[in-house]
């Protein structure tokens, strides 16, 4: 086999396409295990083979050192983990370590090949529109309508997950409406960012609901405050029509906060490095156990201590100062309101951010490995500025 064939290969156009076929398998793929496999079979292999152009595009990079850094230590918590199984220590190592070659690859392509990773967003979004119809169809076809919380179809099935995901189209499809050029361009848009949305009221996801406020008042301004107003009210319409779910979701508002309160007394003795990040998750709240901590800052703290947790937020915080310059020197809102959905969904809900493909990818750590590839180059008069297709 001659590697350098596929290399020129890959550099040419293979490596696009390569990861079309992962983000697409989001929306299209039955199986989340085959999904994952999926990023270890093509993805992985190609930033091997790409390794020298990676290493040398990130050169410097503060923002790709801190991700390094915060990864290193939080692999470094497995040696104090309380009983740690090798199997279960080999998962970890094998999942967090899959979060660099990701938003390597994801800025390397974003900057290097932004016309042709730009129609991937376009038909991403069509895609992720076509799969929400889909889903809704199918899943009212066989369940009460509209009390009964959406799961969609394929990999994304989980309601909170998978809006989340969603929820990232969404933020694609608006940035279309508000950028498009031509009156037909942007109707639709706005026809796909009603199935988007419709998607995530029907899942009845507050946490993807919350992410997609933040990230439109950043986008649009006091012009997605009527939207906003409207998705709520429809939210807590849908949270009601189901009486057995009223007095737990509606009245009761949310079990998170009792859960957060028990996770931060479980801290006591431990809040320098944390339990370790292979330490149990569950947390005993409300009379019940739940399964994580509902909260990925707490559970930094809780695997990393605050020495997890300052480096996670110095991550966020670098990413947050990047995107703020790009919408002050380039006038983009993009990549902030992009920034502020991924945290606001992992502040009410999610656990762990170092973990094998999943939907956390498209809301977490897309939108960092954008800003981390961007910036840097963001006078660089050779890279053509973010915008539509179309335009």
């Amino acid at each position: 086999m001659d590697l350098r064939k596929w290399r020129r290969y890959l550099l040419d156009r293979g490596i696009v396409h390569i990861y079309t076929i992962f983000i697409a398998g989001y929306f299209l793929m039955p199986m989340a295990s085959g999904h994952r496999r999926l990023f270890y079979i093509l993805v992985l292999p190609a930033c091997l083979l790409l390794w020298r152009e990676l290493r040398d595009f990130y050169r410097g990079n503060a923002l790709f050192h801190l991700l390094c850094a915060y990864t290193i230590y939080i692999l470094f918590t497995l040696s104090w983990s309380p009983d740690p199984n090798p199997s279960i220590i080999l998962e970890a190592v094998w999942g967090a370590l899959a979060v660099i070659p990701f938003c390597m690859l994801s800025g390397y392509l974003w900057v290097h090949y932004p016309r042709r990773m730009d129609q991937l967003a376009h038909r991403g979004v069509w895609l992720a529109a076509l799969a929400a119809s889909s889903s809704i169809l199918v899943w009212y076809a066989a369940n009460p309508f509209p009390e009964a919380r959406l799961e969609p179809l394929g990999v994304m099935h989980h309601p909170n997950k998978s809006a989340c995901a969603y929820g990232v189209a969404l933020m694609f499809c608006t940035h279309y409406i508000l950028n498009e050029r031509g009156r037909d361009n942007r109707a639709l848009y706005v026809v796909l960012a009603t199935i988007l949305l419709s998607l995530i009221l029907l899942t009845q996801s507050r946490t993807a609901l919350a992410a997609v406020c933040a990230g439109l008042l950043v986008m649009a301004g006091w012009r997605a405050i009527g939207a906003i107003l409207g998705g709520l009210g429809v939210s807590w319409l849908l949270i009601a029509s189901n009486p057995k779910d009223w007095w737990h979701r509606v009245s009761e508002f949310s079990f998170r906060p009792g859960i957060w309160e028990q996770q931060i007394e479980d801290m006591a003795g431990h809040w320098w490095l944390g339990h370790g990040f292979v330490s149990e998750t569950s947390v005993a709240a409300y009379d019940k156990v739940f399964n994580h901590a509902h909260n990925s800052y707490i559970a930094s703290l809780r695997d990393g201590g605050v020495i997890g947790l300052a480096m996670m937020l110095a991550i966020l915080a670098l990413a947050i100062l990047w995107s703020s310059r790009l919408l002050r020197e380039r006038r983009e809102r993009f990549y902030l309101a992009m920034i502020l959905y991924g945290m606001t969904c992992v502040t009410m809900d999610f656990d762990r951010i170092l973990l094998a493909p999943r939907e956390l990818y498209l809301f977490f750590w897309l939108p960092i490995a954008f800003v981390m590839a961007l910036y840097p180059y963001r006078q660089d008069p050779g890279q053509i500025r973010y915008r539509s297709a179309t335009a």
